[in-house]
């Protein structure tokens, strides 16, 4: 399990039909890393609508929203060629206050002994 905490950038809805008539709906997510000194952004997938209900149970998923992430890497191989997919597990949205407050402390501190 790895663990991200970044600034939403992009928030994509689609709806994948397939030949059997099944209807599938996945959300793309694109975060800015917060945690570096570089511009990453990476996007991340939630696969179907019952996972998209438990992670959006309280709050929906906006662009501008700073978040943690737990995800996992899924990979898979078409053709000789192998593809990697962020997958989310976990997100929790900071709310404003909790943001301003961490903002406000200095970055390293060292103990007063």
């Amino acid at each position: 399990m790895y663990k991200i905490r970044g600034k939403i950038t992009n928030v994509e809805d689609q709806e994948i039909n397939t030949a059997e008539g099944k209807n599938y709906v996945k959300k793309l997510i694109n975060i800015e890393e917060l945690d570096t000194d570089f511009k990453n952004i990476l996007q991340f997938e939630i696969f179907g609508q019952e996972k998209l209900n438990v992670i959006e149970h309280s709050n929906k998923l906006e662009q501008g929203q700073i978040v943690n992430i737990d995800f996992y890497i899924k990979s898979r191989e078409y053709k000789g060629k192998f593809y990697n997919t962020l997958m989310i597990k976990e997100v929790r949205i900071k709310d404003a206050s909790t943001l301003l407050s961490e903002e406000s402390m200095p970055f390293e501190t060292k103990a007063p002994f």
